[in-house]
């Protein structure tokens, strides 16, 4: 994995450079607009990620549970009648 970001680094850079600008120019376009609540603004955005992240994982994680829950039963299983059988 480490090997196919260093080859690739220089594409990730290319791709990144301009995210980070423009989220680093973002923040001074509120400034002219008074007294605004930076810290509230992005804890405010944080939050609402952080709830979507939490919704996101209470809906797939009863799914990927059960699914890997039936695959390691089916291979202990497995496992199990060659034993028998032998």
């Amino acid at each position: 994995m480490t090997n196919k970001i260093q080859e690739n680094a220089r594409r990730i850079g290319l791709v990144a450079l301009p995210v980070v600008v423009s989220m680093a120019t973002a923040v001074p376009a509120y400034a002219a607009e008074g007294d605004v609540d930076i810290t509230g603004i992005m804890t405010t955005a944080f939050t609402g990620v952080k709830n979507d992240m939490l919704a996101t994982i209470a809906v797939a994680l009863p799914i990927a549970l059960a699914v890997v829950g039936a695959v390691m039963a089916t291979r202990f299983g497995i496992k199990f009648f060659r034993q028998i059988a032998k």
